[in-house]
C-alpha cells in the first residue's frame, strides 16, 4: 500500500516539474532569441528572422476590410509625416501625437484619410510632370492606390498607364520630387524613386508610445523658446539628489556580479579581446560581456577559442551583415541581467585609470541615471549641454545646440558635490556606466539609426528628466586600429560612413526640430529663461 501511494505521488509529482521544465525552456529561448553554434557555449548566433514586415508597430493583422488601419505614413528619408490640410492638400509636415494624421487603406484599394473621412485621389486634370492630389469622397474614387513591398514600402497609382507613386514634391522647385522637402511640401503623384518615395507606416499606437516625450507638453507662457522640444530646458534643473538611505544587500560588492560591459562590434573580435585582456589586466577579474557582431558566421577556430577563454562573455553574431549600431547596442542591452551595464566601443582599453569603482558609487549613492567617464587622449571634449531653441532673432527654424565643454557644463548644471572632477552634462562620449532599469525605461537606442545614434540617445535621455554625470579623471583608451589595415575590419569604413544624411535627418524630425549645431560654450551666459545665450547665421532654405 504504500508503495502504491510513493508511486501515485511520484506521478503528482513529476508531472507539473515536466510542464514547468517546458515553460522555462520555451520563455528561455523567447528571451535569448539565439542558439548555440559550437561546443563553445558563450559564441552564439541569432536565429534569423524570416518576416519581412513593414508595417512599423503593428502586433496584430489589420482588420479584414483594410490592408492596414490608421497608421502614419512617414517619409522614409527625411523622416517627417504625410498630413492633409481642411482644405483638402496632402502636405509634409513634422510627425506631432498631438494631431490625428493617419491613414488607412482598404482592401478596394481607397486611401483614406481618417481625421475627415475622406478618400485620396488624383486630380482629374494635370500639365506637369507631377499630379496633384485631392481629397474627395470616398464613393467617387476613381483610380486605386496599390501598396507596393519591394526593398521598401510605396503607395502607387496608375495613371494614363503611368506607375506614379505618392511622393514629396518642392513648391521652391516647381513641385519636383525632392528629397529634402520644406514645410507644408505638397505630396503629389511623381514618377516612383527608390529613396524619394519610399514611406513607412507607423501604427498609430507604436507611434503615440515611441513619441510619448513629445506628447502633451505644456511650454511656459511668454517663453521665446515656444515649441515643444522647448520644455526639456530646465531654467532652474534639478539638482543631483544623494539618496537617502543605500542599505548594505543592494550595494554593488562585488564588480562581476553587478556590471556588464556592453559592445557592438562589426566584424572585429580582435578587437573585443583585446579590450577584455584589458578589463582583466588592470581590474585582477572579468566582467561580464555581451557584445552583438554582424554576420555572417565565420569566425575563425582560433578566435572562438580565445573568446571561450572569458566565460563570462556572451558572443552574439547577427544573422544580419549590416545590424547597426544602434540595433546592436539595443539588442545587447536586453541581454544584461546585471544591475548595470557599462557601454564601450570595441576599439576601446581599459587602463590604470579607468575607475570603475567611483562610477559604481556615483550611481550607488545619487539619483544620477548615468555616470561617464573621458577619453584619455581628447580629455572630456565630446560632453556638453543640449538646449533647444530658434537661437535667431528671425525665429525661423526651430534648433537644437550643442554647446560642448565640461566648463559648459558647470555654467548651466554646476559640479555634482562629494565627488570631486565630476559635473552635471546633457551628453557625452559613449563611454558611460548606467543603471540597466533606466535604459529599459527609455527604450535604449533608436534601432532604425545605424550610425550618429548617441545624439538621439542623449536628447530621450535629457527629455525623460534622467541625469548624467562626466568624471573627467576617469577615462579609457581610445585605440583606433590605422585605417586600411586588417585590424580595422573589412567594410568598417563603409559601414562607419553610409547613409548618415539621413540619420541625421532622422534625429531631427523625431524632435521635430530642422538644424542641429555644435559649438563650444565656453563663455557663454546664460538668459532668464536658463537659456544659453547664442546666434547663428541662417542658411539653407528651410
Amino acid at each position: 500500500m504504500f508503495a502504491r501511494r510513493f508511486q501515485q505521488n511520484l506521478k503528482q509529482l513529476i508531472l507539473p516539474l515536466v510542464f514547468l521544465a517546458i515553460l522555462l525552456l520555451v520563455f528561455s529561448n523567447e528571451r535569448t532569441n539565439y542558439q548555440t553554434i559550437s561546443n563553445l557555449q558563450n559564441i552564439k548566433i541569432e536565429q534569423q528572422n524570416l518576416s519581412n514586415l513593414y508595417l512599423i508597430g503593428s502586433e496584430e493583422k489589420p482588420r479584414n476590410s483594410y490592408q492596414f488601419h490608421n497608421h502614419r505614413l512617414r517619409l522614409w528619408y527625411e523622416g517627417r509625416c504625410i498630413d492633409a490640410t481642411d482644405d483638402g492638400r496632402l502636405i509634409v509636415t513634422f510627425c506631432d501625437p498631438d494631431k490625428v494624421q493617419v491613414f488607412s487603406l482598404t482592401t478596394s484599394n481607397k486611401l483614406v484619410y481618417e481625421r475627415l473621412g475622406l478618400c485620396i485621389d488624383s486630380a482629374k486634370s494635370s500639365s506637369s510632370e507631377t499630379i496633384s492630389l485631392e481629397l474627395v469622397e470616398c464613393d467617387v474614387v476613381d483610380s486605386p492606390f496599390l501598396l507596393e513591398v519591394d526593398e521598401g514600402t510605396y503607395l502607387q497609382q496608375v495613371v494614363q498607364d503611368r506607375e506614379l507613386c505618392l511622393t514629396p514634391t518642392s513648391l521652391i522647385n516647381n513641385t519636383q520630387p525632392t528629397l529634402h522637402p520644406c514645410l507644408d511640401d505638397p505630396v503629389r503623384l511623381a514618377q516612383c524613386d527608390k529613396q524619394i518615395s519610399r514611406i513607412v507606416l507607423l501604427e498609430e499606437n507604436f507611434f503615440q508610445y515611441d513619441r510619448r516625450l513629445l506628447k502633451n507638453i505644456v511650454i511656459k507662457p511668454g517663453s521665446k523658446c515656444d515649441f515643444k522640444a522647448c520644455a526639456f530646458n530646465k531654467a532652474e534643473p534639478e539638482p543631483v539628489k544623494f539618496l537617502s538611505s543605500f542599505p548594505e544587500e543592494t550595494r554593488c560588492s562585488n564588480m562581476s556580479d553587478c556590471v556588464t560591459v556592453v559592445s557592438k562590434t562589426s566584424r572585429r573580435p580582435h578587437l573585443i579581446l583585446r579590450l577584455a585582456r584589458s578589463v582583466r589586466k588592470n581590474l585582477g577579474y572579468d566582467l561580464p560581456f555581451v557584445v552583438y557582431d554582424d554576420g555572417p558566421n565565420d569566425i575563425s577556430d582560433e578566435i572562438k577559442q580565445q573568446i571561450s577563454e572569458f566565460p563570462l562573455m556572451r558572443y552574439i553574431v547577427s544573422m544580419n551583415e549590416d545590424l547597426g549600431i544602434g540595433n546592436g547596442r539595443d539588442r545587447s542591452m536586453y541581454q544584461v541581467k546585471t544591475k548595470y551595464l557599462f557601454l564601450l566601443d570595441d576599439d576601446m582599453i581599459f587602463t590604470s585609470n579607468t575607475r570603475l569603482q567611483k562610477l559604481v558609487r556615483l550611481l550607488e549613492v545619487t539619483d544620477v541615471s548615468v555616470a561617464a567617464a573621458c577619453e584619455s587622449h581628447v580629455g572630456c571634449s565630446f560632453s556638453g549641454i543640449l538646449q533647444f531653441g530658434y537661437f535667431s532673432e528671425t525665429r525661423s527654424k526651430r534648433r537644437l545646440g550643442q554647446f560642448k565643454g565640461l566648463e559648459t557644463c558647470e555654467t548651466v548644471h554646476g559640479a555634482i558635490p562629494q565627488f570631486p572632477n565630476c559635473y552635471r552634462c546633457d551628453i557625452t562620449s559613449n563611454i558611460f556606466l548606467a543603471r540597466t532599469d533606466h535604459m529599459l525605461d527609455i527604450g535604449g537606442w533608436d534601432p532604425e539609426l545605424m550610425i550618429v545614434e548617441h545624439r538621439d540617445f542623449y536628447i530621450r535621455l535629457k527629455a525623460a528628466g534622467m541625469k548624467l554625470a562626466v568624471c573627467d579623471d576617469v577615462t579609457v583608451r581610445h585605440a583606433r586600429p590605422y585605417r586600411g589595415t586588417l585590424s580595422q575590419g573589412e567594410g568598417f569604413v563603409e559601414k562607419r560612413r553610409r547613409g548618415g544624411s539621413r540619420f541625421k535627418s532622422l534625429i531631427m524630425n523625431r524632435w521635430n526640430i530642422q538644424n542641429v549645431f555644435e559649438i563650444s560654450g565656453k563663455g557663454l551666459r546664460t538668459n532668464e529663461d536658463g537659456e544659453l545665450m547664442y546666434t547663428v547665421r541662417e542658411r539653407g532654405l528651410c
